[in-house]
């Protein structure tokens, strides 16, 4: 969602470097009923969702323009939430079977210290206390270790690359390029201390062929060695406008600065999740953002309670507010809102009621439950998908929230999109 809408904070227009660090997550309890739901396994699950992140972010929104940036799999996953080992290196596997095929960083804090852990499952600087109360028990997040040790293997991972790529040979005519990256074919180039070929001019047959540009064709059961060469070029060719090379954009009149920094375009009508920006860290900068479309307000106000920020009923059962604009600038055909779920007393029942109009057309209307019998808070991203071609450019748009059940619920960021 993030990344989709272009939820990034102003100082941030386009990353230049960008970490999947999801790995826990991927294998939690949440996801695997979600697999269970859409009777898939949990690895084709996982796989699917990283398959789809990867080909999202390494697809230019805007071609001369976005780059893709360097994406790396951050593999940090040591949890228990399946007992069994093979089951538990799911995400391991996944990420290191697309990241060789798609040619993305990998970078395995799990694979760093497994032997560690396997040899004393009591240990807890770099896994959870599965034995904290005495007998084994399910505890995926772990301590201050991990997190330590992980900077460090990151830290590593990148010390690494970057001496690499510094260390690679240059063109001598372009001092920026490295050798081979834009040559139309493969060839030997007798530089830096290597020997000229003894038959310069022998033809060698069976060289391959510069590989097609962009994206590989996506990785399926069925995708095969007889046909794959086929689908990538034709995939190449119909998304040509996409992946243009440097001398190409600027033959264009594209300037470099315009490649390298041309922010993400903005989706979104209004899209914020609480704490990401720099400058939305607080309630009264929360309150802030969202005065200027809140037009009534009934008992809702920012709350920052464990420090964990949002927009929250403080007057109980029956608190709503209305968000209004008009004449919206550009369609908006979805809606999708951040919430965090969690257990006890206090959020017991705990039920919003959400509604989208267009003067008096409902476009969609949802009752979002804010509680679960799990131990956890946790957020969960909430689609609402509006009837037809959604809310269109000029039109009024006003979104009406209600608690309907419980006492408290927690809005900790919105996206109301064009798709």
């Amino acid at each position: 969602t993030i990344w989709d809408y272009s939820i990034l904070p102003d100082e941030i227009p386009y990353p230049d470097i960008l970490i999947n660090g999801y790995a826990t997550n991927d294998m939690h309890y949440n996801s695997v009923q979600d697999a269970i739901k859409r009777n898939v396994t949990l690895e084709q699950s996982v796989f699917e969702l990283s398959q789809s992140f990867i080909r999202q972010v390494l697809t230019p929104k805007k071609g001369c323009g976005h780059p893709p940036p360097l994406l790396l799999y951050l593999d940090d996953y040591m949890g228990n939430e399946q007992n069994e080992i093979r089951e538990t290196m799911i995400s391991s596997r996944v990420i290191h079977e697309l990241s060789g095929y798609y040619g993305i960083g990998s970078i395995s804090y799990a694979d760093v210290v497994r032997d560690i852990v396997y040899g004393d499952t009591r240990e807890w600087w770099f896994s959870s206390n599965w034995y904290e109360k005495g007998d084994y028990e399910r505890a995926v997040h772990p301590h201050m270790g991990m997190h330590i040790s992980t900077v460090w293997v990151v830290g590593y991972y990148l010390l690494n690359l970057m001496t690499t790529y510094c260390s690679l040979p240059r063109d001598g005519n372009r001092p920026n390029s490295i050798v081979g990256k834009s040559l139309e074919k493969y060839e030997y180039n007798p530089q830096y201390g290597l020997p000229p070929l003894r038959e310069p001019n022998k033809n060698l047959v069976g060289n391959p062929k510069r590989k097609p540009r962009g994206l590989p064709p996506l990785l399926t059961d069925e995708l095969s060695i007889e046909h794959v060469t086929q689908q990538w070029t034709e995939e190449s060719q119909s998304n040509a406008h996409l992946w243009k090379s440097n001398e190409e954009c600027i033959a264009e009149g594209h300037s470099i600065d315009e490649m390298d920094h041309a922010p993400l375009p903005k989706p979104c009508l209004l899209s914020w999740v609480a704490n990401l920006e720099r400058h939305l860290d607080n309630p009264k900068r929360l309150e802030g953002k969202l005065q200027p479309f809140v037009s009534s307000n009934d008992g809702w106000s920012a709350a920052d309670d464990n420090g964990k920020l949002g927009w929250v009923p403080s007057s109980g059962l029956g608190s709503k507010f209305t968000m209004n604009w008009k004449s919206v600038s550009q369609p908006v055909k979805a809606v999708t809102w951040m919430i965090m779920r969690s257990y006890g007393e206090k959020w017991a029942g705990s039920t919003l009621n959400v509604q989208v109009y267009s003067g008096d057309a409902l476009f969609a209307s949802e009752d979002i439950v804010g509680f679960h019998d799990k131990h956890t808070s946790e957020t969960y991203n909430i689609k609402m998908e509006l009837d037809g071609d959604g809310v269109t450019v000029g039109s009024d748009l006003t979104i009406k929230f209600q608690l309907t059940g419980g006492s408290t619920f927690k809005i900790s960021g919105m996206a109301i999109c064009d798709h």
